[in-house]
This record gives C-alpha cells, sequence and structure tokens, in this order.
C-alpha cells in the first residue's frame, strides 16, 4: 500500500544534533547534506511513484522519498550497496540529508532498495515509461530554477557503453543458447539422448574452444543443427521462456531456409550474448563495441561557470547520433542553441530545431562534398511563408515558381540568366523557353548549414561544443558508468539516473560553494536555543518534539 512520507521531520530531544558542538554544526550545515535535504530530498515527488504499489489496504511501502534519494546518494558518494546501508546507519550526514530521525519506523536493508529497483524495471518493461528518469528531469528543472542559470546555450555528444558481459564468438553464441535451452528441458526431464553432452562438464571446451581453424565452419553447422533440433521438440508450455525466445531468435539471426548464414551477413544488431540480449555489435573509431550508447545534451552557464546534464538517452550502439540528435530536439526545452558533432546532422533535426525555433550548430557534415565549382542552393532565395523561391544569387525575380512535395523549382527568364556574370557556376540548367533551378529541400538545407562554416561564430560554437567531451570522461572515471554490475538495457538505466542526477548535484553543489550560497536551512540550532534543550534534558524531559 503506497503511504507519502513527509519530508518535513520532527527534531527529537534526543537527537544527536543537539549534543554536537557549535562548529560541528557549522560544519553540517555547510555539507553537501544540508544542500541535498533541501534540494533533493524535499523535492521527490512521491506521488509519481503511486503506481508502483498495491492500491489494497496492506503494509504501507517503504519511503519512496528516502529509497530515491539513497539511489542518489550511492552514486554521489561511490558506494556499492552494503556501504550505502552502512553509511545509512553509521553516518549522521546520510540520515541528515534523508530527513531521518527515528530507525525504528523506518527500517532499510539492502533487499529493500532491490525490491525497489525491480518494481522500477517491471513498471518500465510493462508500462514503456520510466518514472525515475521523470523524477531526475525534475528535480535538474529545480536545481536549474535555485541557481536562476541561463540553459539556452547547450551541447551535445554520445559515449559508447561497454555491456556487462562477455564478447562471444558465433560458435560460442550457438552453443551457449542451446546449452539453456538444454538444460531448461532437463529440469523436466526432456532432453533427448543425443544431446545429453551439453549437460556434460568439459562439454563446451571440446566443441567450441579445441578446435583447428579448419573445423569452425563445418561445427557451425552440427551445434545449428543441433539448435534446430531443440525449436522443433520443446514443448508449448515452455515457449514463454527466456532460453527459447533466444532461440528463436538465434535461429531467425543465423540461419537463411535453414543453412548457416555467411557471417557477412549477419546484422550488427544481431544478439551478441544471451545473457544480455538488448547489446548490440557497432564499429567506431575503427574498434568494435557490443553494448550500448548514452547520448548527452549538457546546458552551460557560461557567466556562472555553471553546466547541467539536461537530457540524457540511452540505447543499443546500433542507434546512430541522428537518431538521438531527432530525439534530443524533440524532447529539449529552454535551449536557444544547440552545438552538435557532424554526426548529427540531418534534415528532419534541422526542420524539428526550426520549428521550435533552436539555432543548430555542426562542426562538420557527413556525406559527399559539394561541387566547389557551382554556386551552392543557399544562395537563392526562398520566401518561408510561401516556400517558394523569390530570387536568384543575382537577384533576378522567376518567371513562375513552385514547391512539389520537397522540392523547390523556378523558371528564370532567358534573357536575365543569358546576361549573368554567374551562368557559369550556377546550377540552372538550359530548357527551351527557360532557365530551371531544381532544389532539393534536403540540398538547401545542408547548403545553408555548411555556408555557415568558417564564420566567426561557427568557430567560435564548434570550440564550445567540444568542452561537452570532458562529461563522458567525467561519468566513466568518477562515476564508473562502464562498469554498472547489472545487466540488460532497462536495468542498467536506472543505475545511470543515479549518476546522472549525482552529477548534476555535485555541479549545483559546488557553485553553491564557490559563489557562497547558503541552503535554506532552519534545522541549525542557535546556543540559546540548545541551551534551552539542555535545561530540559537536564530535568528529564524527554518527551518533547521540535518541529
Amino acid at each position: 500500500m503506497f503511504k507519502k512520507n513527509p519530508a518535513a521531520k520532527q527534531l527529537s530531544i534526543d537527537d544527536p544534533i543537539f549534543s554536537f558542538p557549535g562548529y560541528v554544526q557549522e560544519m553540517l550545515k555547510n555539507s553537501w547534506a544540508e544542500y541535498f535535504f533541501h534540494n533533493i530530498f524535499s523535492k521527490i515527488d512521491e506521488e509519481r511513484f503511486n503506481s508502483l504499489y498495491s492500491t489494497n489496504y496492506s503494509r504501507p511501502n517503504a519511503p519512496v522519498n528516502i529509497l530515491v534519494g539513497l539511489l542518489i546518494l550511492k552514486e554521489l558518494n561511490h558506494l556499492n550497496d552494503e556501504e550505502l546501508i552502512a553509511s545509512l546507519y553509521f553516518d549522521y550526514r546520510v540520515r541528515y540529508a534523508l530527513g531521518i530521525v527515528d530507525f525504528d519506523k523506518e527500517r532499510i536493508c539492502i533487499n529493500t532498495l532491490s525490491n525497489f529497483r525491480k518494481r522500477l524495471y517491471q513498471d518500465s518493461a510493462d508500462n514503456n515509461r520510466d518514472l525515475l528518469k521523470e523524477e531526475v528531469k525534475n528535480l535538474t528543472e529545480n536545481l536549474v530554477k535555485l541557481t536562476g542559470m541561463d540553459t539556452s546555450l547547450a551541447r551535445q555528444d554520445s559515449m559508447m557503453i561497454s555491456a556487462n558481459a562477455k564478447k562471444m564468438g558465433r560458435l560460442e553464441l550457438i552453443y551457449t543458447v542451446n546449452q539453456a535451452v538444454v538444460k531448461l528441458l532437463d529440469q523436466h526431464k526432456l532432453v533427448p539422448g543425443e544431446l545429453e553432452n551439453y549437460l556434460q562438464k568439459k562439454d563446451k571446451a571440446e566443441q567450441v574452444y579445441r578446435l583447428k581453424k579448419e573445423e569452425v565452419e563445418q561445427r557451425t553447422e552440427f551445434l545449428l543443427k543441433d539448435s534446430l533440433l531443440l525449436y522443433d521438440i520443446v514443448p508449448g508450455h515452455l515457449k514463454d521462456s527466456k532460453a527459447y525466445l533466444n532461440l528463436t531468435r538465434l535461429l531467425e539471426e543465423h540461419t537463411d531456409h535453414l543453412s548457416p548464414k555467411d557471417p557477412k551477413d549477419i546484422q550488427s544488431s544481431s544478439m551478441q550474448n544471451p545473457h544480455e540480449p538488448e547489446a548490440t555489435y557497432r564499429v567506431k573509431g575503427k574498434r568494435g563495441h557490443v553494448g550500448y550508447t548514452t547520448n548527452l545534451v549538457e546546458a552551460r552557464d557560461r557567466r556562472k561557470g555553471l553546466s547541467m546534464i539536461v537530457h540524457y538517452e540511452k540505447q543499443p550502439n546500433i542507434t546512430s547520433d541522428v537518431q538521438f540528435g531527432l530525439n534530443s530536439i524533440k524532447e529539449l526545452q529552454g535551449i536557444s542553441i544547440l552545438a552538435n558533432d557532424g554526426a548529427y546532422y540531418s534534415t528532419e533535426m534541422v526542420k524539428e530545431a526550426s520549428e521550435k525555433k533552436i539555432e543548430l550548430s555542426f562542426s562538420a557534415l557527413n556525406g559527399r562534398p559539394p561541387d566547389q565549382d557551382k554556386l551552392p542552393s543557399s544562395q537563392f532565395r526562398i520566401e518561408p511563408e510561401t516556400e517558394l523561391i523569390t530570387a536568384c544569387p543575382n537577384g533576378k525575380v522567376p518567371v513562375n515558381a513552385a514547391k512539389k512535395k520537397d522540392c523547390y523549382t523556378a523558371k528564370f527568364d532567358k534573357k536575365d540568366c543569358s546576361a549573368c556574370p554567374h551562368l557559369e557556376r550556377c546550377i540552372v540548367k538550359e530548357q527551351k523557353r527557360y532557365f530551371m533551378v531544381r532544389i532539393t529541400e534536403k540540398q538547401y538545407i545542408a547548403d545553408t548549414c555548411r555556408s555557415l562554416f568558417g564564420t566567426e561564430r561557427h568557430r567560435a560554437l564548434a570550440d564550445f561544443r567540444a568542452g561537452v567531451e570532458g562529461v563522458p570522461s567525467v561519468l566513466r572515471r568518477v562515476y564508473g558508468i562502464d562498469k554498472i554490475p547489472v545487466r540488460g538495457l532497462i536495468r542498467s538505466r536506472i543505475w545511470d539516473h543515479g549518476k546522472m542526477m549525482a552529477y548534476n548535484f555535485k555541479s549545483f553543489f559546488q557553485y553553491c560553494r564557490i559563489n557562497g550560497v547558503s541552503a535554506p536551512s532552519c534545522s541549525f540550532i542557535s546556543i540559546a536555543f540548545q541551551r534551552f534543550i539542555r535545561y530540559f534534558r537536564l530535568n528529564g524531559v524527554t518527551d518533547l518534539k521540535f518541529a
């Protein structure tokens, strides 16, 4: 049963804070715990997670704001689950940051944290949503408002994330998938005699590792025959199992009309390891990667010297930067200028950004370079409202202009074109009565973007964009984003959320300390009030509560 946990706590007269010396209380006030309590913990929206719990009358849930806070503190302080729970019970700063004053009411263990992650995973898998990501976005927006940060200028980059699973060759992959199905059948006493070798301890070494190079192809065919046999004998009540689903996918990706595919014909989206089936294969920078890609958008207020990750997305690593760029443009709010690497460029992204009045800058453009001997199509003037060509590079008005689908066309008088000094370089083509130009929307947008290259503004934005490459470095070195101890896309995302929020909170806290911004604290106890408390304690009064 869902029950809210009030963020505002009542301090007991026995709370340790009343026995701390003044300078210790001052240290606590200036520590990350004070800022975390007021700016993160107190802002967590527990109602967002209401759907994770039963609506029936039952034992109340563990406080959601404490669990979310723990997931962030875990990454902020670089702790594993055991160390996190130990800190919860033995580090007063952690208890203070989470507003805990009575452990008897709020007993939290490792299983409590694990069960909360399971609920988040199941909800995401069932409902195609991410509640924790929504909360992180909301908390980040609160930090932006508190600092008055200007988020109009942002930059974008992506990073490869290794899967937490062994990289397998094709032969080992087929054998491992077969073995999982055989073990499943063995639980129901359904293993045929010719496949019992998969249950032997040393069989994998004999079948996979101790082979000569010329034997690999033949053994691959042999193991795929075992796969086909298993596919036929698995009973109906086991066809929803993970092992059988992996077998079905294996056969679809590695066989063609019951024959093994050539390795060159196997798609990069194919399964790389049955223990992490969502991970994909991609070559980037002449290196092969198995795993995922995370796209990051960092807003930077250069006047305040403050940066925060305002958008991030994790997908299988075959997702292109083009798709990431389009996704981010659709999600971003409060951004006026977005600096990108050239790999993000697409016509769709530019059009979407134009509709949202976001200026895009690309360090370069992919694809075939334009003909330097010809005038770019961007020198033709196109009226945005009518979407018609209204003038050529020489300023002449067309006789006729139209737009059909994604193509602009215009006809110019032969007299105007014949006398034009740019005729030899112009992209118009001579016809019987007119000179005609045909420009695709994709070509026009690309030439318009290229026309900005080399300008002072373009160089400044390109230099600005380069700074975002430090964010993946910090996420790897400081927050260990490459070493998440879980498998699967959805599960790993849950851990990513804590890391992104920790990154933003640390940036916020450093900004506050450098600029002398105090937390809006009302918990710091004055000397006079300490004397008041001491008087009651000396006289045996212990049941007082103070808001």
